[in-house]
């Protein structure tokens, strides 16, 4: 007798379980898992690998960047542009690299095209006057890796 009892509650706790599950916990879940009205869209997929800034040209306050997949990002000054440069991280193409530019002063207003800068920066000569360039700019990808980039002019 006393295991019928216990076979009788237990069915009537699981019955009880199930009538508690669909009056009360099986609408919950489905309002948390309603999808929203329209299409989904996901945000675009990162590179499949670091690109290469190829063509640098600073333009009063933006620098635009060629990638050598054919990408043109861009660098706006916005609030940051001073005279003496501005820093930032590169918009407009799925590359989110840092970058730096810095600017002579009296520098020209018009597009100015950078050329890549590579090797060591050596100090000058004793007596030689070094050169300065009128804008430079240093380009870090993702992995760390730093790209720099000065005009042929300058003083």
């Amino acid at each position: 007798m006393r295991r019928a009892l216990i076979i009788l509650a237990g069915c009537i706790g699981l019955g009880a379980c199930g009538f508690l599950n669909d009056r009360f916990v099986e609408p919950v879940v489905d309002r948390v898992l309603e999808r929203p009205s329209g299409p989904i869209t996901l945000p675009p997929p990162p590179p499949s690998r670091l690109a290469r800034p190829v063509f640098v040209v600073v333009d009063g306050d933006r620098l635009v960047v060629e990638m050598d997949d054919g990408a043109q990002c861009i660098g706006g000054a916005r609030g940051a542009f001073s005279a003496a440069g501005w820093t930032g991280q590169l918009t407009e193409c799925p590359y989110a690299y840092n970058y730096a530019v810095a600017l002579a002063a009296g520098s020209p207003a018009g597009p100015l095209e950078l050329g890549e800068v590579t090797g060591p920066v050596l100090p000058p000569s004793e007596g030689e006057v070094p050169f300065r360039p009128i804008a430079t700019t240093q380009i870090t990808d993702t992995g760390g890796f730093t790209y720099r980039y000065e005009s042929a002019e300058g003083f």
